[in-house]
């Protein structure tokens, strides 16, 4: 009888259960299908109260921000699925925002800061490049003006600007690379394996090499001419000023010295 009674209400227990799932399930899909309407079919979703919020918001939004009211009304538009779903979980705009109208217009209005995770590749990869290159150039004419015999300078430590510039990028492209596997997104990649990354490594260093003996041939002297001290210098201040215009640009955040995750 015992054993019965034990088994009843392990069936129960199991019943509810996957009545429960079978609750999560249904309002995860409402929560999809909501946020697949059109704003002006979630606007008639509104509450009374959701309603009168969403009208003071955007009033706000015009008042604060100088918005159109079609400005306006885009920038409410983008709440409305969220706004949606947390009604039909029983949280009004005021409880899920924490925040009256009047504040809530002034954080959306207020400038949002830029994070790691907005940067994409080809930006980071842009900023090393310029760095690495106003690195090599300027220190490559740095040597050249410590050395007093031209010809030996051009022999033996001196390499040609496009030699100086390829292997530059190169090198900044790469470490971008490294970092990305290093210190990867946590929403998107995983850390490669120690193999992997020292064959990267490796693939890289060869890449440069071949660049560099090929750039090195007499017949490419012409566009690879090997520029004075001051010349490089001068490139290098060049390079180094359009990262910074590029940096301030697009808001770059850290770099390839100082790799920021790009987890949210």
């Amino acid at each position: 009888m015992a054993e019965e009674e034990k088994k009843a209400e392990q069936a129960k227990i199991d019943t509810n259960k996957q009545e429960k799932l079978k609750d999560k399930v249904e309002s995860k899909n409402k929560d999809d299908q909501v946020k697949q309407l059109k704003p002006a079919d979630l606007r008639k979703q509104l509450s009374n109260k959701n309603a009168d919020y969403v009208f003071r918001l955007q009033k706000e939004l015009e008042t604060q921000g100088k918005l159109s009211e079609t400005e306006a009304a885009g920038k409410i538009d983008e709440l409305l699925p969220q706004l949606v779903v947390a009604q039909h979980h029983g949280h009004p705009a005021s409880t899920y925002y924490n925040m009256a109208p009047k504040l809530k217009a002034a954080d959306m209005l207020k400038p949002k800061k830029r994070t790691a995770a907005d940067i994409p590749f080809w930006q980071y990869a842009v900023d090393s490049a310029l760095l690495y290159i106003a690195i090599f150039v300027g220190l490559f004419g740095i040597i050249a003006l410590f050395q007093t015999n031209q010809k030996t300078s051009a022999q033996n430590s001196q390499m040609g600007i496009l030699t100086l510039l390829v292997v530059g990028a190169m090198m900044g492209i790469f470490m971008t690379k490294y970092n990305e596997w290093v210190i990867p997104a946590q929403t998107k990649n995983k850390k490669i394996p120690w193999t992997k990354l020292i064959l990267g490594m490796v693939a890289m260093l060869v890449i440069l090499f071949v660049l560099i003996w090929v750039l090195s041939m007499p017949v490419l002297r012409v566009i690879n001419p090997v520029l004075s001290g001051a010349g490089n210098i001068i490139v290098a201040v060049i390079a180094y000023g359009l990262r910074w215009l590029f940096r301030r640009h697009y808001q770059i955040i850290g770099s390839v010295f100082t790799p920021t995750a790009k987890s949210k």
